[in-house]
């Protein structure tokens, strides 16, 4: 993105940020608007930030109908902008005795536990887990984009209900879960719908358990090729005691490929998040992926992983600095890489 398209959309974002504010403000009880901006450095490139902008509007429509609408811009370190619609969705949420919600149109991913964390003030460290974005590995020699679980909101339709130590819910989207879904710029890359299927149960006050599975066609037919499917499953957990959080999901992807055998890749992430006092917290991810390479002349399985260890303060309500040490290695690549990082984050909700 050019220089002058960059600072078209920051003076937008601010636009649209204040325009929010004031509509939300004459409007009270009827629109919600929050309002996110995340700026982040390592010791690599400290002049070359990662900076991210983040709007969510939801409107009350009445009747238990909302409508939630969430763009999102970005720019990567070396000045690379990019742009998406995560969210552009309607919401209705029942009054039954048994209560359910139905979410249709650009929503969140209904499997991974971090998917909501993507949100800069959401997440306690400075890095989500990376194979929410970095691709596998081809397995066959066709490479096809996916990752080990994705970080972009599909088009669908998901039910979700819930008692009082139980969850579930069920759907259908128009991608994998394994693959970042972008309907703004890549609207004619969808492989197939996929069936989604989840819940969780809470035995205790403070610990949950769930489970998520998917599975639908990740690669369409092609040059006699037949088209071939993906099953995406998730186990997830959180528990929090006082002061503190420990949360972790553990993904099973299984891609049939044009090999006898499946392609099989698999992770987890662990984190953990300790309160201090009113201001200041601490928080650690571990996160690890790996995946095999069926074809070419060095088969074999690839792993990729990293750490952080991050300490937070609360400037105001608004504004949270972080500061951290990471530690990373990529697929293919057993070198380890280590930095510091910071980040500043600004976030604001209006009714």
């Amino acid at each position: 993105m050019t220089s002058v398209a960059a600072r078209a959309l920051v003076t937008i974002a601010a636009i649209a940020f204040a325009a929010a504010s004031v509509r939300a403000q004459e409007m009270t009880g009827r629109v919600a608007v929050e309002a996110v901006v995340s700026a982040s450095t390592t010791s690599e490139a400290a002049d070359d930030p990662f900076l991210m902008f983040d709007l969510v509007s939801t409107v009350r429509l009445g009747g238990g109908w909302d409508a939630v609408f969430r763009p999102w811009a970005r720019r990567m370190p070396g000045g690379d902008w990019g742009t998406e619609l995560y969210q552009a969705q309607i919401r209705y949420t029942s009054s039954t005795r048994v209560p359910f919600r139905v979410d249709a149109g650009i929503i969140p991913s209904p499997l991974g536990l971090a998917t909501l964390e993507l949100k800069a003030d959401r997440n306690p460290t400075i890095d989500a887990p990376f194979y929410y974005f970095v691709p596998l590995p081809p397995f066959d020699g066709h490479f096809d984009g996916v990752t080990l679980m994705s970080g972009g909101y599909p088009l669908g339709v998901v039910v979700t209900t819930s008692g009082e130590r139980w969850d579930a819910r069920g759907g259908v989207t128009d991608d994998t879960p394994a693959r970042p879904r972008d309907v703004l710029h890549e609207p004619g890359t969808s492989h197939g719908p996929q069936l989604i299927a989840g819940g969780g149960i809470t035995p205790v006050a403070g610990l949950r358990l769930g489970a998520g599975f998917a599975r639908g066609r990740y690669r369409a037919a092609a040059d006699a090729a037949p088209a071939l499917n993906a099953t995406v499953f998730n186990l997830e957990g959180e528990y929090a005691i006082g002061y503190t959080k420990i949360s972790g999901e553990w993904i099973v992807d299984r891609f049939e490929t044009t090999t006898i055998a499946p392609a099989v890749a698999r992770g987890f992430n662990l984190e953990a998040l300790r309160t201090l006092t009113p201001r200041w917290f601490a928080a650690g991810r571990l996160v690890r992926a790996s995946s095999p390479v069926l074809a070419g002349p060095l088969p074999g399985r690839r792993s990729a992983a990293s750490a952080e260890a991050t300490i937070g303060y609360r400037l105001t309500p608004q504004l949270t600095l972080r500061a951290g040490y990471q530690t990373s290695t990529r697929f293919g690549r057993p070198d380890w890489d280590h930095t510091a990082a910071a980040s500043l984050v600004w976030a604001q909700r209006w009714w």
